[in-house]
């Protein structure tokens, strides 16, 4: 029986657009946008263009995103992917990406997403399941996403993220 689910974390490199090319001169990366690519092959994020929390199929071109894969204990995936459920429909926050990613006064909207600020939310959640446990299988699982633990989820803008993902090898 497999006690694992794998779920990633997708860093879009694509053309894009004018906001996204402004994202990556600002954050002076190739990533300008994030999503959840859940274990049951769905992603989650807010949708670049409507800016709609939503859980979608759509094809990812491995020469437009970067995959960052992560491996999560079954019951841990199945909470993160039931709350992301919540998010679905709410709206972009705007308040964060201007007052934590371009002003940095650390204000944001604690009902609304930006892309990355919605994958920290939901691996950070993952983390504070298993921190809260106390269970020693999660350790290995706690230190893999620990970086993860030092930040907000609207501090972090999709070049923030990948830096602190788990790399593949």
């Amino acid at each position: 029986m497999n006690t694992t689910k794998t779920i990633s974390i997708l860093f879009y490199k694509g053309k894009g657009t004018i906001v996204e090319k402004l994202i990556r001169w600002w954050t002076k990366s190739p990533y300008c946008h994030s999503e959840f690519l859940r274990s049951d092959g769905l992603c989650h994020s807010n949708d670049r263009f409507t800016q709609l929390s939503r859980i979608v199929r759509f094809e990812i071109a491995p020469c437009d995103w970067e995959r960052q894969d992560i491996e999560l204990p079954c019951e841990i995936v199945d909470q993160v992917e039931q709350r992301q459920m919540a998010k679905v429909g709410t709206t972009y926050d705007w308040k964060g990406i201007v007052f934590t990613q371009f002003l940095p006064f650390g204000w944001h909207n604690p009902k609304k997403w930006f892309c990355s600020k919605s994958n920290a939310d939901d691996l950070l959640y993952a983390y504070n399941l298993m921190n809260r446990s106390k269970n020693p299988i999660f350790i290995p699982f706690l230190e893999m996403l620990k970086p993860l633990a030092y930040y907000h989820p609207h501090e972090l803008s999709p070049s923030d993220l990948f830096k602190l993902m788990p790399h593949n090898v």
